[in-house]
């Protein structure tokens, strides 16, 4: 199996999308809550998914040229990310997503970073690069 490379990864946001530039890393997790339950008499519980969300963050570095700089709470854009790159059949994640917080942080020995961190709206969906 051939893995993919992070550093050839892609994150675009908005209608057109574009790329964001600088990032340094990004995270979408997709969970369901559970539902279960168990009779009387018996001794082990039984259960199911029922309802599906998704959120996650991108890190990039602040950057006030980029088109993260446009952002703000409460915004809800097109997302799209890209694992290993935007070369044909490689796979990509797509939504709509709500920015929920921006978190902007400085270090004396590094480079000042903006953290979005999202919450889907809708499903999230896995398409192959034409």
């Amino acid at each position: 199996m051939a893995f993919e490379k992070g550093r050839d990864g892609v994150v675009k946001v908005g209608t057109p999308a574009a790329a964001l530039g600088h990032v340094q890393s990004w995270n979408v997790d997709e969970t369901a809550d559970e539902v279960r339950g168990w009779g009387m008499g018996e001794d082990y519980d039984t259960g199911f998914a029922t309802i599906a969300r998704w959120s996650g963050s991108v890190e990039v570095y602040l950057d006030g040229s980029d088109e993260s700089d446009g952002l703000a709470i409460r915004d809800e854009i097109a997302v799209e990310f890209y694992p290993g790159g935007e070369s044909s059949g490689k796979t990509y994640f797509s939504g709509t997503a709500e920015i929920l917080s921006l978190a902007r942080s400085a270090s004396k020995d590094g480079i000042p970073m903006l953290t979005i961190n999202f919450t889907g709206r809708g499903a999230l969906t896995k398409t192959t690069v034409a």
